[in-house]
């Protein structure tokens, strides 16, 4: 079957640039002989833009390698700026994460990467192409509170601390964030991979079926290609209605990896992440010509909300922002709820909302009851969650 790919005629001429820089390999002489694309390009955006969607440090390895004309020296200069404290960044982050796993691993805690340098090294060869600013493991639920414990001993600081009322924190978080105060260093400790499927693979399975990298000086798990492409699709994509074309990239290089497919399609079916999926292949057939192989064209339908998806996820990249961030006009965000109504399945938007309605530790900020009254936060979300949004109470 082949894709129809979306009208890109929308996108800046900013934006048409990066991805012709990105997408294409003999970038100088496609340039030479489409140099249109270089005429009155504004360069501040060209770099914000670079900045925004993380993909600096492919531009600049392209920019820098292949002689391209044309293109101011202070841009190259900021490009590779930036491209050397990425890779400064990756290289520290890579060594933290030596630590934290193998803290976790002499204390009998099992942990998957989920992101991060490993991620880097397996798809793009080299920890310095790509970016992120975190660490990211997943535990096991029944470890969360003994891997928290440890990163206290390493040094590491809860990033929120409201009170846990209800277990709340299991019920309505898929994280714990903590942060380093010296390395200045972010690590997330997931225990779910996505929290608005309504149902995920168990870690048991996860770590069946997982990867290993030795970028590090210890064997560091992560996962399995089936897992890791299902993550990448629904989580680090999907949700965030792809506003960094990082994400697309991930899954142009992962589609080129080898796949269990009677696995893979089994995930995308059971766990309902089909139009993810369809979105996703559509965005990067359309944007980076990706040759999406013939196993992988089964659940696409031009004809269902894959289309739709993909051409409003196009809307958000094209705009440079951060779809949920409180800057954004009330018209911008409203259209990225819209998004994300279209996005998660009937069955996927009730479990949300009852999520909605488990009391948080919010809301026993905004309304201090003693332990035993805790049950009464059931009763009162509602008015509560109403106060906060009238305070201004986040």
């Amino acid at each position: 079957m082949q894709i129809n790919k979306l009208e890109l005629s929308s996108l800046s001429k900013e934006l048409r640039l990066i991805l012709a820089i990105i997408k294409i390999d003999n970038v100088s002489d496609y340039l030479k002989e489409n140099s249109e694309l270089l005429d009155d390009i504004d360069w501040k955006e060209f770099i914000y833009l670079a900045k925004h969607h993380r993909v600096y440090p492919i531009i600049y390895e392209k920019v820098s390698t292949k002689g391209i004309i044309n293109i101011p020296k202070v841009v190259i200069d900021t490009l590779n700026h930036l491209y050397s404290r990425n890779t400064v960044n990756m290289l520290t982050l890579t060594a933290e994460l030596t630590t934290v796993t193998q803290t976790l691993k002499n204390n009998n805690i099992p942990s998957l990467v989920l992101k991060g340098p490993v991620l880097a090294d397996y798809l793009y060869g080299d920890v310095s192409k790509r970016t992120s600013k975190d660490i990211d493991l997943l535990v096991p639920h029944y470890k969360i509170e003994q891997s928290e414990e440890l990163l206290y001993s390493l040094g590491y600081q809860l990033e929120f601390h409201g009170p846990r009322i209800l277990n709340d924190w299991k019920v309505k978080l898929h994280h714990l964030s903590f942060f380093h105060p010296t390395k200045h260093i972010q690590v997330e400790i997931h225990m779910n991979l996505n929290p608005d499927m309504g149902s995920e693979p168990k870690f048991k399975d996860l770590w069946m079926r997982k990867n290993t990298s030795y970028i590090a000086d210890i064997p560091i798990y992560f996962l399995g290609n089936e897992d890791l492409f299902f993550h990448l699709v629904t989580h680090g994509g999907a949700k965030h209605a792809w506003f960094r074309l990082r994400w697309l990239i991930d899954i142009d290089k992962m589609v080129t990896k080898e796949f269990n497919y009677t696995i893979l399609l089994n995930l995308l079916n059971k766990y309902e992440a089909n139009r993810s999926y369809g979105q996703a292949m559509i965005l990067c057939a359309s944007l980076f010509d990706t040759k999406v192989k013939k196993e992988f064209q089964e659940l696409i339908s031009e004809n269902s909300d894959q289309k739709k998806l993909s051409q409003q996820a196009l809307y958000f990249i094209n705009r440079g922002l951060i779809p949920h961030s409180q800057e954004n006009s009330k018209a911008f965000f409203n259209e990225y709820i819209n998004y994300l109504n279209t996005l998660r399945t009937k069955r996927q938007n009730v479990l949300m909302i009852m999520n909605r309605m488990y009391p948080s530790s919010k809301d026993a900020i905004a309304l201090p009851l003693p332990k035993p009254l805790h049950f009464l936060y059931f009763p009162l979300r509602p008015f509560i969650w109403s106060y906060r949004k009238m305070k201004k109470i986040q």
